[in-house]
């Protein structure tokens, strides 16, 4: 079960980095912009841009092996790994949240420093619809923050 903290942190702000791999091991990565922890604490649901997908949904077909890493400016940050559940269009709902993930993001960015003329065209200029949704089996997952625990498995 994915522990409440660890829910409240995927569901932002932070920047979410999702990655896939292919037989010999090449990655395929994108940007997931906004994520969702399941009811069941058990799956995540994210979303990438349509125009990303290609590669990463061939490699989850071929393998099912999914990482998200969810990273905070302040450091934090924490790396998920799982199995591949499902894939779907992203539709109104889930662009809502991709909406709501994108408007505490920016703001999160100037507050951790970095200059609004910045993190605004950063944030809000990612191409992120027409959208896929995502859905993995979290199986584990590890700190990944600067430190001396970095790449401790937590789950």
């Amino acid at each position: 079960m994915i522990p409440e903290k660890l829910v409240e942190f995927i569901h932002g702000p932070v920047f979410l980095h999702v990655g896939t791999r292919d037989e010999k091991l090449r990655p395929s990565h994108a940007f997931a912009i906004g994520a969702v922890v399941n009811r069941d604490r058990e799956t995540v649901t994210l979303f990438v841009p349509r125009g990303r997908s290609g590669k990463m949904l061939a490699n989850l077909n071929e393998n099912g092996k999914i990482a998200l890493t969810a990273g905070s400016p302040s450091h934090e940050a924490y790396q998920l790994k799982g199995a591949y559940v499902s894939v779907r269009a992203a539709d109104e709902k889930d662009r809502a949240v991709q909406e709501i993930y994108r408007g505490k993001l920016w703001p999160f960015g100037v507050q951790c420093g970095y200059p609004e003329q910045i993190a605004k065209p950063l944030v809000l200029g990612f191409v992120y619809q027409p959208a896929v949704a995502i859905t993995f089996r979290v199986e584990e997952v590890f700190l990944q923050t600067p430190g001396p625990d970095a790449g401790k498995k937590i789950l």
